[in-house]
C-alpha cells in the first residue's frame, strides 16, 4: 500500500513540476532533484551549516563537532549583547544567502520548507526552543505591507511546525515604534545607532499570560552585528523578562 501511495505522490509531484516548475534559488536550475525543493545538489554544497562547536552566546563557530561549546568568545565579549544565548543554523553566504533573499525580498515563502529541512539537521534546535515563547522581530507597518508578510514570523512558525514536541508558541509581543533605514550597508556602530529605541512592548493581551522567567527566544532571518536582536532583548528585559535568547537562520561571519 505504501509503494502505491508513494508512486501516486511522485506522479502528482511531476505533474505539479510540469505546470508550476520549481527553480533553484541560487542558480535558477529548473526542477532541481535532490534533498531540497529549491536548491539544486550543486548549490547545496555551498551551504555551510554551523553544527560544530560554537560560542553559545553569539553562535560564532569555534571548531569541529565533539569539542565543548563555550559561552562568550573573544569576538562577542566586547559587544555586550543583551540576549543570553543564541543559535544560528548557517553561515550567511552561498545558497543560504540566496534562501534568505528569496524569502525576504522576492516574496518567496516557499523556501521555508527547505529551511525546515536544514533546521532538522541540528539536534540542538528542539532543545533550544523547548517550551519557548518565540518572538519574531517585528517589521514596521510600511515594510510589512510591501513585503506582504514578516519573514521572521514565518521562520518562527516553521520552528513550531517542524518541532511540535518542543511545545513552543509564537507570540508577537514586540512592535516597531519607528521606521528605520535598512541595516544592509551600515557598519556595527551605525547599526546599533540606527536601531536604538526602535522597538517597544506591544499592547497584546497575550503578554500578560507570559511568565517573567519564561524561555523567550527572539527570531530573525540573519544575525549580522546582533544590534537588532540585542536592542529587542533590552526592551524585553526592561519589561521584566529574565531569559531572552536569539535564533536566526543565517549568521554573517
Amino acid at each position: 500500500m505504501g509503494n502505491i501511495s508513494d508512486t501516486i505522490k511522485n506522479i502528482g509531484n511531476k505533474i505539479i513540476d510540469f505546470i508550476f516548475p520549481r527553480h533553484c534559488v541560487a542558480c535558477g536550475k529548473v526542477n532541481p532533484k535532490g534533498e531540497y525543493e529549491h536548491i539544486c545538489p550543486d548549490c547545496a554544497t555551498t551551504l555551510r551549516l554551523l553544527n560544530g562547536t560554537r560560542c553559545t552566546l553569539c553562535s560564532e563557530p569555534l571548531g569541529n563537532a565533539g569539542m565543548p561549546n563555550i559561552h562568550g568568545c573573544p569576538k562577542c565579549t566586547e559587544r555586550k549583547y543583551a540576549f543570553d544565548k543564541s543559535l544560528c543554523l548557517c553561515a550567511f553566504d552561498g545558497a543560504a544567502r540566496d534562501m534568505v533573499h528569496e524569502l525576504k525580498y522576492r516574496t518567496g515563502a516557499h523556501i521555508i520548507h527547505d529551511m525546515a529541512k536544514i533546521a532538522k539537521k541540528f539536534p540542538d534546535t528542539e532543545a533550544f526552543i523547548k517550551n519557548a515563547i518565540l518572538v519574531p522581530i517585528p517589521l514596521h507597518n510600511v515594510r510589512a505591507i510591501s513585503r506582504k508578510y514578516n519573514q521572521s514570523e514565518l521562520i518562527a512558525t516553521m520552528l513550531t511546525q517542524t518541532f511540535p514536541n518542543a511545545n513552543a508558541k509564537v507570540k508577537s509581543i514586540l512592535k516597531r515604534t519607528r521606521s528605520t533605514p535598512t541595516q544592509t550597508t551600515l557598519d556595527r556602530e551605525a547599526r546599533a545607532k540606527n536601531i536604538k529605541n526602535a522597538f517597544a512592548i506591544s499592547k497584546s493581551k497575550s503578554i500578560k499570560s507570559i511568565k517573567k522567567d519564561a524561555n523567550i527566544i527572539l527570531v530573525d532571518d540573519v544575525f549580522t552585528s546582533g544590534a537588532t536582536l540585542s536592542e529587542c532583548a533590552k526592551v524585553l528585559k526592561k519589561a521584566g523578562f529574565k531569559n531572552v535568547g536569539a535564533f536566526t537562520f543565517g549568521k554573517r561571519l
